[in-house]
């Protein structure tokens, strides 16, 4: 599946699918341990993320990052602050 390209700010979980964003924030609220390992799986300010799934009723996504893909629930991606890229 290809990435669309556009512009806008949002939270992970509210991404459409398909659109190419870029990471620019992530948040601390499920504390530190989470924080240090979405930072090990690659997923770090700065870096391009596409969300590929949505689960039926939108508990789990599936992203692609780095050429691979990961598959996180919906509390994960609340935290997960980005942006269109145009």
């Amino acid at each position: 599946m290809k990435c669309k390209m556009v512009d806008e700010y949002l939270s992970l979980k509210q991404a459409r699918l398909g659109e190419k964003f870029k990471v620019v924030k992530i948040h601390n609220d499920l504390g530190i341990n989470m924080y240090r390992r979405l930072g090990d799986l690659g997923i770090v300010e700065g870096v391009d993320i596409c969300v590929l799934k949505k689960s039926f009723l939108g508990k789990t996504l599936l992203v692609s990052l780095n050429g691979y893909t990961l598959s996180f629930r919906d509390n994960i991606a609340k935290i997960i602050e980005i942006k269109k890229v145009s």
